[in-house]
């Protein structure tokens, strides 16, 4: 959390049998609680800016960060429901102060920050009536975001603007959650700057600690308004998941220009519709460019769409043209984030070659994040068999008109991963079931861009059971959703017989994965595990998310 003069901003987070409070006038550790693994508010002193970038001093990690970097989703809890401190009512409170609309940009803006300067996903989903640290999947839960985000009065608090919970794993579901405090008096733009607030908060809920220099976004006590992030809270958030990446196309020197786009010919020679899927706007200002030749059916209205939604924080703009440079449609809408933006043509021209441009609608952080690209015929193919066509000369189309050119090398084909024959098993309810068993192996998977695949199975006998799964992220959840053991390519953990367990695989970075194999096998050997915080099964979930909101609530008294 943030802080401020006399106003104070803090993180949560779960650790093993005690909780240290940080004030803004000094340091003074609590007294032992017995209460789940977390600390309360940090507060910490100020000290005097670094030149250089360093860890300690202008950044400080938390040692947690989300498993699925590609997509982090967030959410705004609904008022009524029971949040950590009281019950949540941030909706009514804003929507009344700042008008609905407004004040979710702010919140949006500061996660889109986050995204421009790492190499992370982040993606509006929906929330439902659920308490805070409802029992689920720490990451990845279909009712509501991996950050959720709520608001209510700390009683009897003036020091503390906010406070956030580490990622997992913290609690069940708790993990990256922001509680705003609705009795301090939030603004935009001036003293207490809500984009500012949510900007330090949401740091913590990607990993960040708090760091003892007072320039950076991530000092324990707020400072006043900030435009964006410091050189110390880039390196921190680059430390956890690195620095933004070149999609697969631009790693091959693809899409970076109009002389050399991602050419999508081939595909819409046999198929009405083509995407180009695990794209991507690495900085603000960036342009991505494709291109195709029209099939001989070719005829009648077409599209094209930039689609973000449920893949990033960006907001499109994309724009069509002929082979001599002449702008045909475009379309966006600055307005939104994480939307999809459609141009619409009227006619197309068989064996003429046409140009997509892909940048920001804006030229902010809203103007970074991974999309896929769509082109659309009115028309479907009449044959099955690719038609061959001989395409135009390659058209450079730089801010001025495109010049003609010929492309240096070939054209960048994409390749697309098609989903396998358990999809859509994307979540944990959807898992595809294997039954009881003790060994078994399944080839020919494949993850599509973003993708995720869930697994469950009954342990037929006790002992320790290795999943494997080469060329992937390897998760294994217990039953109740929680994150047991994780590796690149396989993970282990003991299970006691009839016990069910979950597989989650994923790629490291998101990105299409074109066969893997899953193969779970057991050893009579046993696997030691370090302590985790369980809810305690005596308890319905509603219970536990109350049992938890009031030992938050003893814990900061």
């Amino acid at each position: 959390m943030l802080g401020l003069p006399m106003r104070a901003l803090g993180e949560r987070s779960w650790k093993t049998y005690k909780e240290v409070v940080r004030r803004v006038r000094g340091w003074g550790e609590a007294k032992l609680q017995r209460v789940p693994r977390r600390w309360p508010s940090a507060l910490e002193v100020l000290e005097v800016r670094a030149l250089m970038a360093t860890e300690g001093y202008d950044y400080v990690l938390s040692g947690a960060s989300w498993a699925n970097p590609s997509r982090i989703t967030y959410s705004i809890a609904p008022d009524g429901v029971q949040w950590i401190s009281g019950t949540n009512g941030i909706n009514s409170a804003f929507n009344a102060k700042f008008g609905a609309g407004v004040w979710q940009r702010e919140i949006a803006r500061a996660l889109a920050t986050w995204q421009a300067s790492a190499n992370i996903n982040i993606v509006p989903v929906l929330d439902g009536a659920y308490p805070e640290n409802m029992p689920g999947a720490q990451q990845g839960d279909s009712r509501f975001g991996d950050i959720r985000i709520g608001g209510d009065v700390l009683v009897n608090d003036t020091q503390t603007l906010a406070q956030t919970y580490y990622p997992p794993p913290m609690g069940s579901t708790a993990g990256g959650d922001v509680e705003i405090n609705l009795g301090m008096s939030y603004s935009i733009g001036t003293q207490y700057d809500l984009y500012s607030v949510v900007l330090h908060e949401t740091g913590h809920a990607l990993g960040l600690a708090h760091t003892p220099n007072d320039q950076e976004v991530m000092r324990p006590v707020y400072g006043g308004e900030v435009g964006g992030l410091d050189d110390g809270d880039i390196a921190g958030i680059q430390a956890i998941y690195g620095a933004r990446k070149l999609d697969v196309y631009q790693n091959a020197g693809y899409g970076l220009s109009a002389a050399k786009p991602i050419d999508l010919s081939p595909a819409v020679q046999t198929t009405q519709t083509s995407t180009a899927y695990g794209a991507s706007l690495t900085a603000i200002g960036d342009v991505e460019w494709f291109s195709f030749v029209a099939p001989s059916y070719a005829s009648g209205s077409w599209q094209v769409i930039a689609s973000a939604s449920n893949v990033s924080m960006l907001s499109p703009l994309v724009k069509v043209f002929d082979e001599n440079g002449t702008l045909l449609g475009q379309a966006s809408d600055a307005s939104k984030w994480s939307n999809d933006a459609k141009a619409s043509m009227g006619s197309i021209v068989a064996g003429h070659r046409y140009y997509v441009a892909v940048t920001g609608a804006t030229r902010d952080v809203f103007s970074v994040g991974a999309y896929s690209l769509t082109v659309s015929m009115s028309k479907a193919p009449q044959v099955s068999t690719p038609v061959t066509s001989t395409p135009s000369p390659v058209v450079t189309s730089p801010t001025t008109t495109p010049v003609t050119s010929t492309p240096s090398g070939p054209i960048y084909t994409p390749v697309v991963v098609s989903a396998d024959r358990f999809e859509s098993n994307n979540t944990t309810s959807r898992a595809t079931k294997l039954g009881k068993t003790v060994s078994t192996t399944i080839a020919s998977l494949t993850l599509t861009t973003g993708d995720v695949d869930y697994y469950s199975f009954q342990a037929g006998a006790a002992g320790v059971y290795q999943v494997s799964a080469p060329g992937t992220v390897v998760q294994i959840l217990n039953g109740r959703g929680r994150v047991v053991a994780q590796g690149s390519g396989s993970a282990r953990t003991n299970a006691p017989r009839n016990s069910s367990l979950i597989v989650r695989i994923q790629s490291s970075d998101g990105s299409s994965v074109a066969s893997y194999s899953l193969s779970i096998s057991k050893s009579a050997t046993t696997v030691r595990r370090t302590a985790r915080q369980e809810a305690s099964p005596a308890l319905t979930a509603r219970a536990a998310a109350d049992a938890w909101a009031l030992a938050l609530r003893s814990a900061t008294a």
